[in-house]
């Protein structure tokens, strides 16, 4: 899901004319927030002990 919303950044952003350097300034914001929001209680949410 995460790489879908990245092409789909990326691509927009493409479109509308914005320069490559930009875009992916801007893409690595939006990474960075994804990130932020994947707090560790989410990460770990349903995780199976080993065993």
């Amino acid at each position: 899901m995460a790489a879908r919303t990245v092409l789909a950044a990326i691509g927009q952003r493409m479109v509308d004319g914005g320069e490559p350097s930009e875009v992916s300034r801007e893409v690595m914001l939006l990474l960075d927030e994804m990130e932020e929001l994947l707090s560790g209680k989410v990460l770990n949410y349903a995780v199976r002990g080993a065993g």
